[in-house]
């Protein structure tokens, strides 16, 4: 008798919180980082690096770092799981006629790269954001 108690706890407690986790929302990857501080945080420094490197700089001039910063942040918050809606120009748009190599392009993502590490973001978060980016290689290179 006891044991069957002892049974009918342990399933009424595991039932609970089986329901528990099936009832709680995923948190998105945007809150999970710390949301639009911790973008705004990352793409400040990615840019700062970006500006000055004598590869890739001289495709920036003229475009005000806090634009950048501002659209980078939006469309990374859109594709992460935030609340933003990126209403910029499209890739494609933006990258037309510039014949943006390879090897450019993943300068830039070392920055980035870099600028996540920096504010303390994991690996394993650096990697899921890298993952929802890894596309639009495909919409600024060699157009």
């Amino acid at each position: 008798m006891i044991k069957h108690c002892i049974r009918l706890t342990v399933s009424a407690i595991l039932s609970a919180l089986i329901s528990a986790c099936a009832t709680s929302p995923e948190q998105s990857l945007y809150d999970e980082i710390g949301g639009h501080k911790t973008l705004n945080t990352i793409y400040g420094v990615a840019i700062t690096r970006i500006y000055t490197d004598p590869v890739i700089g001289h495709y920036f001039k003229g475009v005000p770092k806090k634009h950048l910063r501002d659209q980078l942040v939006l469309q990374t918050c859109e594709l992460i799981g935030g609340p933003c809606e990126y209403d910029g120009k499209s890739m494609v748009e933006s990258h037309k006629d510039l014949n943006i190599k390879e090897r450019e392009f993943y300068i830039l993502v070392e920055y980035v790269q870099g600028a996540m590490r920096d504010v303390g973001l994991t690996y394993q978060q650096e990697n899921r954001i890298l993952k929802k980016l890894a596309p639009i290689k495909y919409e600024t290179v060699y157009l």
